[in-house]
């Protein structure tokens, strides 16, 4: 009997030291370390939408580099690329006027995978007028008509063309670089930008009225407006002032004059004047407490994928400061609009993005939006009105990929 219990001693010693050796082979299982993608390449993403004349476009080629994409269904693109600077961004479709100067800063602060939004709106090229020197001919972007009745008229009297030509007259929206920079700031801002183009080209021997029509409704107008013009095929920034353009109540419209002896052919801008205060920067969580745990567990989680939200767009904040009828608050709208690339409103970019976990390794991830507050002032009938508006200019992708042991159980941000 002594025997027996002896020998179920020893068995039971040896079925311990097994399973002890066996839980000291498995506590001393290493986690399997992968790369994590993200960390290894460093990109930037350009996103923004393309309207035209209130409604999303798609089908729009964007393009900056070697980098392209096309705008969806919502007028929504986005194009990768690699390196903190400003990038030239060209927005281009049939039978609208290509955007060729629209740019985009990955400022030096942004971290990777963040995302900086560029909105544009592009405008239907305008209808050919046939220009005879012998008659007064009146061009609009619908063709021959008069004063008021487009957006833009092209007043040219008998005799400023020395012979017979085509003329398109194309008003657009121009790609302007929202401003980020707090402060205030006055400068004379764009309400539209005017391109003439012609079948050959015009030196006029008379003097050519530019007349752009307003939208108000009881003679309201801007105080302060002013006519640029620039020569075809010069820098985007190269602008010359050619005089003021005067409010005339009988056709509801701005006029200036294009003195005689001028190329006809070129681009014009007219621009009121106005007084902008840009806030600092501020941001709000978009995407919060994503989390991945892989904790406790020594293999390795491949190809996790993970969705983001960044809010882009921009929108009024409260109503116009100033007892004006709708047509005149329509046209400080537009002028707005103009500034800050396109109709209001806002709208959602989501990005997915790919990664591994190693072992024993916990992923989490926020994401915030980043938004300024801008304050326009301008001098209707002698009277300041003043608009607030939110505009979102980028996000911030915030991640972490670390060792459960260093996890501090909250979120990140």
């Amino acid at each position: 009997m002594r025997i027996v219990n002896v020998f179920k001693v020893s068995l039971l010693l040896i079925a311990a030291n097994l399973i002890f050796t066996s839980c000291g082979k498995d506590d001393e299982k290493e986690p399997e370390l992968v790369p994590d993608p993200i960390e290894e390449a460093i990109e930037y993403y350009i996103s923004g939408k393309v309207v035209t004349e209130n409604a999303p476009l798609s089908g729009v080629t964007v393009t900056t580099g070697d980098a392209t994409a096309t705008t969806d269904a919502e007028g929504l693109y986005t194009v990768t690329v690699k390196d903190k600077k400003t990038y030239a961004v060209s927005f281009t479709k049939e039978g609208y006027m290509d955007i060729t100067d629209a740019t985009a800063e990955v400022t030096g602060s942004a971290t990777n995978r963040s995302i900086v939004t560029l909105n544009v709106t592009m405008s239907p090229k305008g209808q050919t007028t046939n220009v005879d020197p012998n008659k007064e001919t009146i061009a609009t972007e619908n063709g021959e008509s008069g004063v008021g009745e487009s957006t833009v008229a092209v007043v040219i009297p008998e005799g400023t063309l020395s012979e017979e030509a085509e003329i398109t007259v194309t008003p657009y929206v121009p790609a302007t670089t929202s401003n980020t920079n707090a402060g205030t700031t006055n400068e004379a801002i764009a309400m539209s930008n005017i391109a003439i183009e012609s079948s050959k080209e015009i030196t006029t021997a008379k003097d050519v009225t530019l007349a752009f029509t307003s939208k108000a409704t009881d003679s309201s107008h801007f105080d302060e407006v002013e006519v640029y013009k620039k020569a075809p095929g010069r820098a985007a920034g190269d602008w010359t002032s050619i005089g003021n353009a005067v409010y005339d109540p009988i056709t509801n419209s701005y006029q200036a004059i294009i003195p005689a002896n001028s190329t006809l052919n070129g681009e014009y801008s007219i621009r009121v004047a106005s007084s902008k205060t840009v806030s600092a920067s501020k941001s709000e969580v978009t995407t919060d407490g994503g989390i991945k745990s892989n904790a406790g567990n020594m293999d390795a989680i491949m190809n996790y994928s993970f969705t983001y939200e960044a809010k882009g767009g921009w929108d009024y904040v409260g109503s116009i400061s100033a007892d004006i009828n709708e047509g005149m608050a329509e046209m400080i709208r537009s002028t707005i609009a103009a500034q800050e690339g396109g109709m209001s409103g806002f709208y959602t970019i989501s990005k997915t993005e790919t990664t591994n976990i190693s072992g024993d390794h916990i992923f989490y991830y926020s994401s915030k939006s980043v938004y300024v507050e801008k304050e326009y002032t301008f001098k209707v009938n002698g009277s300041a009105v003043t608009v607030k508006v939110q505009h979102y200019i980028g996000m911030e992708l915030i991640y972490k990929n670390e060792p459960s042991t260093v996890h501090s159980g909250g979120t990140i941000g």
